[in-house]
Order: C-alpha cells, then sequence, then structure tokens
C-alpha cells in the first residue's frame, strides 16, 4: 500500500508530493511538513493519504491553519 504526502499553498495545485511504502514513514514526513510550514503566511494545507488496491486516494490526515488537524480512522 502506498502512502502520500501532499503540501499545497492555496489556491493552486500541490507544491511538494511525496510517496512512501511504509506509514510510519509517511506519518513522519507529514508530521515534519505541519511543523515545517505551519507559520507560513497564506493558506497551507497539507495531506495524507492512503492509496487503495483499486488505486483511489482516501484522506487519512489533514492540516489547515483554521481547521487544525482532522483525522480519519484509516482502512
Amino acid at each position: 500500500m502506498a502512502h502520500h504526502v501532499t503540501l499545497s499553498f492555496q489556491p493552486g495545485p500541490p507544491g511538494v508530493k511525496g510517496t512512501w511504502t511504509a506509514a510510519a514513514v509517511a506519518d513522519r514526513k507529514f508530521r515534519g511538513f505541519v511543523g515545517r510550514y505551519a507559520s507560513q503566511e497564506g493558506d497551507v494545507c497539507i495531506e495524507l493519504l492512503e492509496e487503495t488496491a483499486s488505486g483511489e486516494l482516501i484522506v487519512v490526515k489533514r492540516w489547515t491553519k483554521d481547521r487544525g488537524e482532522e483525522t480519519r480512522p484509516r482502512g
């Protein structure tokens, strides 16, 4: 299973994308992005996504300045 982390400065597409096979590594990257970019000016959106066997991407965690971290259970 692949795990993806994206970093976007809104509006616009993701400026940084990464893919890892290990969930723990992807989670560390997600946390690192939050730590590094949370204080940036403007709208920042950081997402951790899981890729299903069918190729669908499911948001597991999302961080924005307005809402903080939102988490949903992993599949």
